[in-house]
């Protein structure tokens, strides 16, 4: 016996925007499977705008989903794990201790040397492992950027966040250390924040904009370890303030933001004291530009990441 079924004329849109025509059954199709949600993405002239910041925020779940991600692949099968975070600035201080602080008797501004370095290394650890992963992230996700839609900047800004599961341990050591040498922390500790923002700015500003120019060259990976090293000598980490020149003092702070944040970190927690508000305040200002212009450059090399990943 022959069946007979209906059939319906369709016309639909193609991508070049003409018709195309099809057959199909007249079942009916189910809601849920013909109202599906469309995300259109337009190409812009890139920079800052109000739409990449609101998307930016609109994604911000997926921000703390790969810094989450990236703590974990980071730490995975790592006997220490996070306790990585604790060894480094330690090893790192008592090396510095051993060689400057007693064979060259580096001046610590009266303070045991072994803590008067530990500040020093618990904010630049912080700074060169968060700005050189932020550096790497979009070439190191590249496969990842090409399938999936989502904010570039997420990738810089996720290694960032992730380096704060460093810092806080790095944190607590340094705590720690304080309190065996007799220091009881007082009501300047309060300013912590302050010192802390500086070099989270700071390391976000650098390696955002980084990430974006290293996509275009990548000569960015060879020089930034080699400009490190030479940002560990130009920071007073292992050195006090006070040996630079008073007259260069304030501005050498300012347009080196980890100097203000070692020096505003060494007031706190050595000598009790507040940090210079004028200069803690003057480094975030310069820091909050940075970031700024980090993040236009982002922006504006953004369209040829495809491209050039």
């Amino acid at each position: 016996m022959r069946s007979t079924q209906t059939r319906e004329h369709v016309v639909s849109a193609d991508l070049a925007g003409g018709e195309q025509t099809a057959w199909m059954s007249a079942a009916p199709v189910p809601a849920a499977a013909s109202e599906k949600p469309i995300l259109e993405v337009e190409g812009g002239p890139g920079g800052i705008s109000r739409d990449a910041l609101r998307e930016l925020w609109a994604f911000r779940e997926v921000l703390w989903a790969f810094a989450v991600r990236q703590v974990k692949v980071k730490y995975k099968q790592a006997a220490v794990g996070v306790g990585w975070a604790v060894v480094q600035p330690i090893a790192a201080a008592g090396i510095f201790a051993l060689f400057l602080g007693r064979f060259a008797n580096v001046t610590s501004e009266g303070a045991p040397y072994l803590l008067f370095a530990l500040c020093g290394t618990v904010i630049w650890t912080y700074f060169s492992a968060s700005a050189s992963s932020a550096a790497e992230s979009l070439v190191n996700d590249s496969a990842l950027l090409r399938k999936v839609f989502f904010p570039r900047e997420v990738l810089p800004l996720a290694a960032i966040l992730a380096g704060l599961v460093d810092l806080g341990p790095a944190l607590a050591i340094l705590v720690i250390a304080a309190l065996l040498y007799g220091i009881v922390p007082g009501v300047a500790w309060l300013a912590l924040p302050l010192v802390l923002a500086i070099v989270v700015l700071f390391a976000a500003a650098v390696g955002v904009g980084l990430s974006g120019l290293n996509v275009y060259y990548r000569d960015v990976r060879y020089v930034l370890p080699f400009v490190l090293q030479l940002g560990l000598f130009a920071s007073p980490v292992v050195y006090s303030l006070a040996s630079v020149p008073a007259g260069w003092r304030n501005f050498y702070e300012v347009i080196n933001p980890l100097a203000a944040a070692i020096d505003g970190l060494r007031r706190i927690v050595l000598h009790d004291e507040w940090p210079q508000f004028g200069i803690t305040f003057g480094a975030l200002a310069w820091c909050a530009f940075l970031a700024i212009g980090g993040y236009a450059l982002f922006k504006r090399l953004e369209r040829g990441f495809t491209d050039r990943i």
